[in-house]
């Protein structure tokens, strides 16, 4: 018999790659046999084969996998015809087994032209481009691996979804997708770049560093700009890796280097930067090479300001070397309990929830003591509630700190009757039951020495800590955002992180800081309480003072319609001083930089319906009383140092900046969104406008770094410790402008197609992510502790 008989067909390939069927030629391969071995073969005859010795020459050429292996699968049918590759049935028009086609899966009758035409649309209308772009902004904005795309169970959800899927070879492999990471990178830069370089006005820069869970060390570099229609946006520009030492010089060698990539050395304006020492050589290598003095530019981030005063306030002078000494171990050693005792009512309840939470006993007997007593209760509501956990804190992380001492106040009275139990249970099981007296060799657990008991004074001081914590948290919280208005859950329209409020930050908590001092004079005991508040207190007042290296403060708040000069003639009135050197910064600011600044209107955005918030914290509440009458507010106009005062003649064009602060109405006192309110008055103030636009969009706080590092650390997980240093960078980056809309299609090879993913709802959440992780931590603690207010 034949290899391949004369009714068989020789598939070939055509110039899609496709196997299409031809008549078989009239010569067939025969099997041979001992008998024809020897003789000799004619054009007629069968060809033998060569001795076994030389097999391997007729077929050695073929590889694995190429196309001449491919080509002699479908050549060769199994024994007996009974078995065929699936590429031989494809070519042959019939399918593999398993396989299903469109028709089948929908139940449809090709025979009836209507249903076979349904199918046919149904193949038609899969965009395979689509599909695939959508997978791979989902693999990008999730962090996800890239593996992800390659999981069995995944493909089959999509098979079951859509058969198109698997059909059409629509499914992406993890080295396509990071082809295609790369590829999208390179195209879409240039894009950006038309947009930064476009933007009216002046471009915004936050960067910090942050080491990856596979030890590369990265800097995030931000920048904050408003678009060609004077909307606010953030992108991150890049992911450096900077592998030499974190001095100030090769930080900004790494950022200049990026900035003039991008073609925007001409247009940058403020850094927002922690208070790390780098960051000031870094500062002044900037100014210098782009031309300006680095203090004057380079704003201090208040969450990092606020977090040196929080930990004075918690743990007093030099709380940095206290930090130091702690090995960040889970369990405590008797050294490092000690050293927290030491620190006072907050340093005691750290050794006590730590000892109750590396301690499965004492977990459950306080779960234990909170279920007896609810189920003792005669209250439905007080029954129904769940027994709760102590939090324990980050060390001396200011905020854990804050939900540590709250969660304590709630337990305290199962606290105390959890020590008393625990000791008693201690006291039985090491007592002689022939005395009954205690054994000698008898531990006491650290939790029952009287040492280390928190007092009546200890809880009140921590109650108060609490409330003074508080204030803080709420400061924070309203300052962490990134200053763009959005429609929040409430159905009110505004924005968080706003640098005109951080100079009332500082006087909201300075001032909540010298109620409790005065409060402090007069209490017994104990002295950390004193002495920790007046620390915390001195944090504050050092940042304060150096407020002015920088006009950033002064301009922000100044130019806001709501404040004006006014504010700080209120807050400020008993320091003259202060304010003339405020007036004279801002003056300087507007006769240097704007008052004869070349301008071009842009469109503005359309006027957006919005709805005033009802609720607001204790911090929202000071700003808003902050607000004032016109009567407060009649002397500000004269108040311009007449040294900087503009001379400006009939012949010259007005000074902007005098006429507005002579315009002021009383329905200024209700805006509250100043960059709105600077928009709509671009016409009338053209360079003022600009100066406003300009310094009301620069950051309170670096928060966007830290968010940044968040999704890095999502990104970066244990999983993926070989992921490459460029590939993160890149998938950063292109998460960030996906979520600014400055982009829509993730793979520039990609086909755009007329469908339009709302992308708003993606920028909202990265707004959000990680409002520092600490938010999502409160939300939790909220969530379950209902039923307990």
């Amino acid at each position: 018999m034949s290899i391949l008989s004369d009714s068989d067909a020789i598939t070939a390939v055509d110039d899609d790659g496709n196997f299409r069927s031809s008549p078989a030629p009239s010569t067939a391969f025969t099997p041979f046999s001992p008998a024809r071995r020897s003789k000799a073969t004619s054009p007629d005859s069968t060809i033998p084969l060569p001795k076994s010795d030389n097999m391997k020459n007729l077929f050695g050429a073929i590889s694995p996998g190429s196309r001449g292996l491919k080509g002699l699968e479908i050549l060769i049918p199994g024994p007996g015809r009974k078995t065929k590759s699936a590429s031989q049935l494809r070519a042959e028009g019939r399918k593999a087994k398993g396989q299903s086609s469109i028709a089948e899966l929908m139940k449809l009758d090709t025979n009836k032209p209507r249903e076979q035409a349904i199918a046919n649309g149904f193949i038609k209308n899969f965009d395979k481009k689509h599909f695939q772009r959508l997978l791979m902004e989902w693999i990008v904005e999730a962090n996800l691996s890239f593996e992800t795309a390659e999981h069995d169970k995944l493909r089959k959800i999509f098979a079951y979804l859509n058969p198109c899927v698997k059909l059409c070879d629509a499914n992406l492999s993890a080295t396509s997708i990071r082809r295609k990471i790369v590829a999208s990178y390179e195209q879409h830069k240039t894009k950006v770049m038309e947009v930064l370089q476009s933007s009216p006005g002046l471009i915004h820069v936050s960067f910090d560093g942050w080491r990856s869970g596979n030890r590369h060390a990265l800097y995030g570099i931000m920048c904050f700009f408003q678009d060609e229609k004077n909307k606010p946006r953030k992108i991150v520009l890049e992911v450096p890796e900077v592998s030499t030492r974190h001095s100030g010089t090769n930080i900004a060698a790494e950022v200049l280097e990026i900035i003039d990539s991008y073609g925007i050395k001409n247009k940058i304006g403020y850094f927002t930067l922690d208070n790390a020492e780098n960051n000031d050589s870094a500062m002044a290598v900037i100014g210098g090479e782009l031309g300006f003095d680095g203090r004057k530019r380079r704003g201090r981030c208040f969450g990092h300001i606020l977090n040196l005063s929080a930990k004075a306030l918690l743990f007093g002078s030099n709380p940095e070397a206290f930090e130091n000494q702690l090995s960040g171990a889970a369990a405590l050693s008797e050294t490092e309990h000690d050293l927290w005792r030491r620190r006072g009512p907050v340093g005691k309840l750290h050794n006590l929830v730590v000892d109750i939470d590396r301690s499965d006993v004492l977990s459950y007997l306080l779960r234990g003591v909170q279920q007896a007593d609810m189920d003792q209760s005669i209250d439905p509501r007080v029954r129904a509630r769940k027994p709760l956990n102590i939090v324990v804190d980050n060390d001396t992380r200011w905020l854990s700190q804050l939900y540590m001492i709250r969660r304590a106040i709630k337990l305290r009275p199962y606290l105390d009757v959890m020590i008393l139990k625990h000791k008693q249970a201690w006291e039985q099981d090491n007592r002689s039951k022939r005395t009954g007296l205690m054994r000698r060799s008898a531990v006491q657990p650290r939790i029952c020495l009287s040492e280390n008991q928190l007092s009546n004074k200890d809880w009140d001081v921590l109650e108060h800590l609490a409330t003074i914590l508080g204030f803080y948290e709420v400061t924070v919280k309203t300052l962490e955002g990134d200053g763009i208005q959005r429609k929040r859950k409430r159905g009110w329209v505004g924005s968080y992180g706003n640098i005109w409020d951080v100079t009332q930050g500082f006087e909201f908590l300075m001032a909540k800081l010298e109620e409790y001092k005065a409060f402090a004079a007069d209490y017994p005991d104990p002295e950390h309480f004193r002495i920790n508040i007046n620390l915390g207190w001195q944090k504050l007042n050092k940042y304060y003072t150096i407020l002015d290296e920088t006009p950033i403060y002064y301009v922000a708040l100044a130019l806001h319609p709501a404040y004006r000069w006014g504010w700080f003639e209120e807050h400020w009135g008993k320091h003259p001083d202060w304010i003339a050197t405020a007036k004279e910064m801002v003056q300087e600011v507007w006769e240097t930089e704007y008052r004869n600044l070349e301008v071009v209107l842009s469109p503005g955005n359309e006027p957006v319906a919005k709805r005033r918030r009802k609720y607001q914290n204790a911090f929202e509440e000071y700003c808003e009383q902050s607000r004032y009458e016109p009567s407060s507010r009649l002397s500000t106009p004269t108040t311009t140092p007449a040294r900087m005062r503009s001379s400006a003649t009939p012949e010259s064009p007005r000074d902007e900046y005098e006429a507005w602060q002579q315009s002021w109405v009383p329905t200024d006192t209700d805006i509250r969104d100043p960059i709105a309110y600077w928009q709509d008055n671009r016409a009338q103030y053209p360079r003022l406008s600009r100066m406003a636009l300009d310094f009301l969009t620069i950051q309170p706080m670096s928060a966007e770094c830290e968010r940044l590092f968040s999704a890095a650390g999502r990104l970066v997980t244990p999983l993926r410790s070989r992921l490459e240093v460029d590939i993160i960078g890149m998938c950063l980056v292109l998460r960030s402008w996906i979520q600014a809309k400055i982009i829509d299609d993730l793979d520039p090879l990609f086909v755009p197609t007329q469908i339009k993913v709302e992308s708003s709802a993606r920028s909202e959440a990265g707004a959000r992510e990680s409002m520092a992780s600490f938010l999502g931590r409160a939300r939790e603690l909220a969530e379950e502790e209902k039923g307990w207010e």
